[in-house]
């Protein structure tokens, strides 16, 4: 099969590998549908622990059922399905407290971890565990179902924030992950959603996805934000960049007593603004992955509460992945979500 395979730091290769064969209790799949995630940008660029080559990269995707392994029961050939690629293991305390997105021994699909690397759906076809494929309705389309990994991750950090009704929230970063943030804000009630970016196509893509205001971040935001709040700043912030000028920057704009969740990964390491964040009495909330919200996502996505299509900016040949890997990673590219489709 061809496959998009990652080499090296900014070596991404289209070449032929062996297609794989489900072993007893898998599943294969043909891949119809997969994403190109800020995480895999960043294993491209050599910049991630979890992306170690060779490896096929690809957690976001859709696809049909091509094969059974043995002992697989209730699937079949030409299912429509997408998976849920945390391989967590079930049994460790991390597990048993409801913490699976933390698995310590878990793999994760397109990713290498702890326990290993997995060979993901950047190829025509990808072998995942039966008991993690999740049936796909009718009505959604396989590049709205690559997108359900993401959505789930921003539906989590949505949940740590608690009531949002009648709130004005901030979102830093109108990419992918934030611009989920935002629709599952929206949905929740906010009243006020600010989105802040530096690119103005994405600040105008965060409209679309129910922003009422957007401040470009060479702006004075901390002086913005106070004039729209009556001196007293925001009552939630949503970090979906993770860099000291977005952290820090959450801290002074929101109120005091207030909350900041983080979701970026930006940089591991940052200079953080401690005691004024000690003084305001910030509650932080951490927020990775996700457990259950996989199958809340599809269903939002499924009954209409979710347009997750709206922010796929492009979709292009699993051929072209190299070159679209290139322009994005030197930000060459316009593009705010990627869906690559085999040729």
């Amino acid at each position: 099969m061809k496959a998009l395979v990652y080499m090296g730091p900014m070596d991404m290769r289209y070449m032929d590998v062996d297609t794989p064969e489900p072993k007893p209790g898998e599943v294969l799949l043909k891949v119809k549908a997969v994403s190109i995630c800020g995480s895999d940008l960043t294993g491209y660029k050599g910049q991630s622990i979890f992306r170690v080559p060779p490896l096929i990269m690809g957690h976001e995707f859709s696809g049909e059922i091509a094969k059974l392994g043995e002992n697989v029961k209730g699937l079949n050939v030409g299912d429509r399905v997408i998976v849920e690629t945390n391989l967590y293991c079930g049994y460790c305390a991390d597990c048993k407290a409801g913490f699976s997105n933390v698995c310590d021994n878990r793999k994760i699909i397109g990713t290498t971890m702890k326990a290993g690397s997995y060979n993901g759906a950047m190829a025509e076809y990808v072998v995942a565990p039966a008991e993690k494929i999740i049936p796909l309705p009718d009505n959604v389309t396989f590049n709205a179902a690559a997108l359900t990994e993401p959505l789930a991750i921003s539906l989590r950090a949505t949940k740590h924030a608690g009531d949002l009704k009648g709130k004005t929230v901030v979102v830093y970063g109108a990419g992918p992950i934030g611009l989920l943030t935002i629709q599952c804000v929206k949905f929740f009630g906010a009243e006020r959603i600010i989105a802040i970016d530096v690119v103005e196509d994405r600040l105008e893509m965060a409209k679309k996805c129910g922003a009422t205001d957007v401040i470009n971040s060479k702006e004075d935001v901390a002086g913005i934000t106070r004039k729209m709040t009556d001196g007293v700043g925001v009552d939630v912030v949503f970090d979906a960049v993770g860099v000291p000028e977005t952290v820090n920057g959450g801290v002074e704009i929101v109120r005091n007593g207030g909350k900041v969740v983080w979701i970026g990964l930006g940089v591991p390491k940052l200079e953080f603004d401690y005691k004024h964040a000690v003084c305001k009495e910030i509650t932080f909330y951490c927020s990775y992955m996700y457990t259950t919200e996989l199958k809340e996502g599809l269903d939002m996505i499924a009954t209409g509460r979710m347009n997750v299509e709206q922010i796929i900016t492009g979709i292009y040949p699993m051929s072209e992945g190299p070159r679209i890997f290139e322009e994005l990673a030197s930000r060459k590219s316009k593009d705010i979500k990627v869906i690559l489709v085999n040729d």
